[in-house]
């Protein structure tokens, strides 16, 4: 051999090497992403006295730095335009942040919330941010996050603080929303995962959202991380900044009430928070570990369906491995743990998809349980999930027949919602619906008709319609009763085997564009022969408004009417409790009067029939009025009890003081505001008014009415203005620079939240020293 030949081969032989320990080396930095991975626990969401809580962030950092791995601190946006010392509240602290980060110890974040009417989400790492102020509308967030590509949480999502108009669904805004809260609570219980924010982690992923799940406290105390054992946990190789963002990016976190136990999930050897592509099978691997805490219950939790493991059951530590069959081109997997001691919970789904960027979600049905002879309206969003436009068709089939076939072009992020088949004449069986993009199986939709029982109801959900706790227990006895119900879920239009229609009024706080009947609802509604009863809600407007243009309807008062209408008995638990003429006036919290001056209110409240109960705690009372006049430092249960109070019918009355010598305790009453996601704050600043007062410029007059010494309020949206001055200008009296400038002081005003009311006053103006000059007001407007 040659020398040339000698040293060719040689090279030969070097490159074969080097290749082979290449391959080694990436298959083990591969491997390392998923099984070297360690688990942190951190808290994602917090607040300081940048906002409504307490503490410096730079407090808040060194103090979670004994109790877990991760902290965040996200105050409210809307009071973040306030500098301090010059300085803008974001970079003070994403600087304390950076300060308090030390590699293998602790990792500070900074972000802050956005809140509005829609819900509340953080946005992490940005010195940037959006205010409910000047763009409140959840569109206006989705363009924003688009734009500056930061990474977002949708926060405890339900009725209180809202679900994001049903977790409306943006394509390309999928890519930064990565993390849903569904465990939140400041509490000493740790039980911060609820079935409702559980449920709608569901709803967002049926609607298309690759999110992964935290469970965070929400401090506003100086107990970040500590308040209780809720945590999130973050699978990542170091502790460090890097790989912790990293790991939240990459959607690599679980939703925990136990503050270090271990889970990994992995599919097909993908850690959890993976997207897998073209699998038609899943290998799903469990690995858990917490000494003391064995599992009692263990689901296996898919779009298609839930299962339980039980054998499991009982360990505290285990590997278990399940392989499953993947029914068509979109599914997410996750796993759902409850502990022996109750403590819940819940990884990062999987999710197995087909490489094609178009999209099938969101799939309803309705009615959701057909009988025999229904028209079946099945509705669905398709989408382009990919920033290129693609062209293909889309291909509907049942039980294997081509019922539906659509040449389909969708531009980059491109969405058409509410699309949807109609099904007629469906005999009793089992039936699926299949969508097929260019052949290939997206998404599939498996159902049953069964035969027909009793007569079927069609119940509107579409209009904004109050369903009250009376409404659904009518529902529920109906049903029982044998008849079938089932639900507008497109357009209140063809249901054309139904035997009744019950149309429940609008709700007073909804909004009129959703309230209003098509004209081609109308027109159905008038050519409908059987019966249509409509029930009135607490927008009468809108109920005279459906009377007037359904020519037919029977017009129902209340429940009772309902029941009597079908022949069912209301026993007493149907009604529901009637709220006892009691007053609850609170004096544990500092608030501003104490019993002995308020002796006129309580003389009158007593010849109106109620009874007065001064308290030093807010417990779960029941009764028609709660008052509280300045009142500061509620525990997370008092606020809890708080909004239940208003929730079950209650009127609160909440009082706020002026700014001078920092005397209004506007961070406490505003947190209570907030947690009602209310459209009205407190402003941190003094009325004062040069032209209208009785003797000072502090002791106002606004419509009669004495304000001695005020704050004013800030509303937002579907707030009622009670009493507003002309005159009067609102000046920032402790000097902090912390009053919103105000175009018109108002000083009174109420809202609506859930089926109570919330009467705002910038100052109590019902004392003995004031009663007799206010007492229209107090008689007509406060305590009716």
């Amino acid at each position: 051999m040659g020398v040339k030949a000698f040293m060719n081969q040689q090279v030969r032989k070097i490159f074969v090497y080097l290749f082979v320990i290449l391959f080694i080396l990436s298959t083990t930095s591969l491997f390392s992403q998923t099984s070297d991975l360690n688990i942190f626990y951190g808290n994602l969401h917090s607040h300081t006295s940048f906002s409504d809580g307490r503490g410096t962030p730079e407090e808040a950092y060194q103090y979670a730095s004994k109790y877990g791995d991760v902290l965040a601190v996200t105050d409210h946006c809307y009071f973040l335009k306030i500098p301090v010392n010059g300085q803008y509240k974001t970079s003070l602290t994403q600087q304390a942040a950076r300060n308090a980060t030390v590699d293998g110890k602790f990792v500070g974040l900074q972000g802050f919330e956005w809140t509005a009417g829609s819900g509340h989400i953080n946005v992490f790492e940005t010195l940037e941010f959006i205010s409910r102020d000047e763009k409140g509308d959840l569109k206006d967030f989705y363009d924003w996050i688009i734009r500056v590509k930061k990474l977002a949480q949708f926060n405890h999502p339900g009725v209180t603080f809202g679900n994001f108009q049903d977790f409306w669904f943006v394509p390309e805004a999928d890519k930064y929303v990565n993390l849903i809260e569904i465990g939140n609570g400041n509490s000493s219980s740790s039980d911060t995962i609820s079935e409702e924010m559980y449920e709608n982690f569901i709803l967002a992923l049926n609607r298309g959202w690759h999110l992964s799940p935290t469970a965070n406290q929400d401090n506003h105390r100086d107990n970040w991380i500590s308040a209780n054992n809720s945590r999130t946990g973050i699978l990542a190789l170091n502790l460090t900044y890097k790989d912790i963002m990293d790991a939240l990016w990459n959607r690599r976190t679980f939703a925990s009430e136990d503050r270090n136990v271990k889970l990994y999930v992995y599919g097909n050897e993908n850690i959890m928070g993976s997207i897998l592509y073209d699998a038609t099978q899943l290998t799903l691997k469990i690995k858990y570990e917490d000494v003391k805490d064995p599992v009692q219950k263990l689901e296996i939790v898919s779009q298609s369906g839930m299962f339980e493991v039980a054998d499991v059951i009982g360990k505290d530590t285990f590997d278990f491995s399940q392989t499953l069959t993947v029914p068509d081109g979109y599914e997410w997997y996750f796993v759902r743990i409850i502990q022996k001691d109750g403590d819940e919970i819940i990884s990062a789904p999987v999710w197995v998809e087909t490489k094609t960027p178009v999209k099938v979600n969101y799939l309803r049905m309705g009615p959701e349980k057909p009988r025999v002879n229904q028209q079946v309206t099945i509705s669905y969003d398709v989408y382009n999930a990919s920033e290129n436009t693609v062209s293909g068709t889309l291909v509907i089939l049942v039980n294997g027949n081509v019922i539906s076939n659509e040449n389909l072009q969708l531009k980059p992020y491109n969405i058409f919602y509410n699309k949807n088949i109609v099904l007629e004449n469906l005999p009793v069986g089992r039936y699926k619906v299949e969508f097929l993009f260019d052949g290939k199986n997206i998404q599939s939709l498996s159902f049953e008709v069964s035969e027909k029982t009793g007569k079927t109801v069609l119940i509107d959900k579409l209009h904004e319609n109050e369903f009250t706790e009376e409404l659904k227990k009518f529902v529920d006895k109906l049903e029982k009763e044998g008849n079938t119900i089932v639900y507008s879920e497109t357009m209140l239009v063809d249901y054309n085997d139904v035997d009744v229609i019950i149309i429940p009024g609008p709700s007073s706080d909804g909004l009129s564009f959703f309230k209003d009947l098509m004209p081609e609802e109308v027109e159905w509604l008038n050519n409908f022969s059987k019966k249509i009863y409509i029930l009135k809600g607490s927008d009468e407007e809108y109920f005279n408004n459906y009377l007037s243009l359904i020519q037919n309807a029977v017009a129902l008062n209340n429940t009772k009417e309902l029941y009597e209408t079908f022949g069912l008995i209301q026993s007493s638990k149907d009604t529901g409790p009637q709220l006892p003429n009691v007053a609850y006036i609170d004096q544990g919290h500092g608030n501003d009067y104490t019993k002995d001056k308020l002796t006129m209110l309580e003389k009158y409240l007593n010849t109106i029939g109620y009874r007065v109960v001064y308290t030093q705690r807010i417990e779960k009372f029941e009764g028609k009025y709660l008052v509280l006049m300045n009142g500061k430092d509620y525990s997370d249960e008092e606020i809890n009890n708080i909004l239940q109070f208003v929730r079950s019918g209650g009127t609160l009355i909440l009082t706020s003081k002026s700014d001078y010598q920092n005397g209004g305790n506007t961070e406490d009453l505003n947190l209570i505001l907030d947690y009602m996601n209310a459209p009205v704050r407190f402003n941190d600043d003094q009325v004062v008014d040069e032209v209208n007062n009785y003797g000072a410029n502090y002791k106002v007059l606004a419509n009669n009415l004495r304000f001695y010494s005020a704050c004013s309020l800030i509303p937002y949206g579907d707030f009622e203005v009670l009493v507003v001055s002309q005159s009067a200008r609102s000046i920032d009296t402790d000097g902090k620079n912390d009053a919103t400038t105000v175009d018109r002081v108002i000083l009174a005003g109420k809202f609506k939240y859930d089926k109570g009311n919330v009467i705002v006053l910038g100052k109590a103006i019902f004392s003995d020293y004031d009663f007799k000059y206010n007492e229209d007001f107090v008689k007509n407007i406060l305590f009716k």
